[in-house]
This record gives structure tokens, C-alpha cells and sequence, in this order.
């Protein structure tokens, strides 16, 4: 079972949403919100991620402080939050090109 994104619930919970709410106002599906919180999901894209952190007023980076991280991993993720949306966004979707 995996537990990073269990936080969701808590931050559900706090707003005092349902999940039927939380899928409808971040436009995924109840399966995935319901998955998600339960542990039972971990595939999830980054569009779909950010909508339901935003319905609950959070960031991407939040995924981050709730999880347990090798130290390379955190080191990685912490820089990367550093920079700025223009550079993070160029580098999640830039496409790999073999020539």
C-alpha cells in the first residue's frame, strides 16, 4: 500500500469535502480521489495531481513534504521546487528527442 498521497484525505477532511465534492470540483473522477487517500493508487498524472491539490488549496510541493524521500530524491525535489513555474513546466513537459 502506498501512502504518499494519503495526506489528501486529512486535507479533505479539514476543508470538510466529501470526496464526491473534492473529484467534482478538481474535475477527476471519484475512483481516483477515493484510491488516492486509500493507498491503493500511485499513478496518477501531474494535470490531474495539481487539479486536486488545487481544489484543496495546495501546491505540488505539498506531495513532497508528505513523503519520505531517498536523500538524493530530496535534494532533487528541492531544487526543483526552487526554480521558477516557467523553467519547472519546460522541464516536466519537455520532450526527449533521439536524432
Amino acid at each position: 500500500m502506498v501512502k504518499r498521497f494519503q495526506f489528501i484525505r486529512k486535507n479533505r477532511k479539514r476543508k470538510k469535502l466529501t470526496i464526491e465534492q473534492l473529484a467534482e470540483k478538481a474535475d477527476v473522477s471519484i475512483d481516483l480521489v477515493a484510491r488516492l487517500e486509500r493507498g491503493e493508487r500511485e499513478d496518477v498524472s501531474i494535470s490531474k495531481l495539481e487539479s486536486i491539490l488545487h481544489a484543496l488549496d495546495l501546491e505540488l510541493g505539498d506531495v513532497f513534504k508528505h513523503s519520505k524521500l531517498d536523500k538524493k530524491s530530496d535534494e532533487f525535489v528541492r531544487k526543483f521546487l526552487k526554480l521558477d513555474a516557467e523553467t519547472r513546466a519546460s522541464i516536466l513537459y519537455r520532450k526527449c528527442c533521439v536524432c
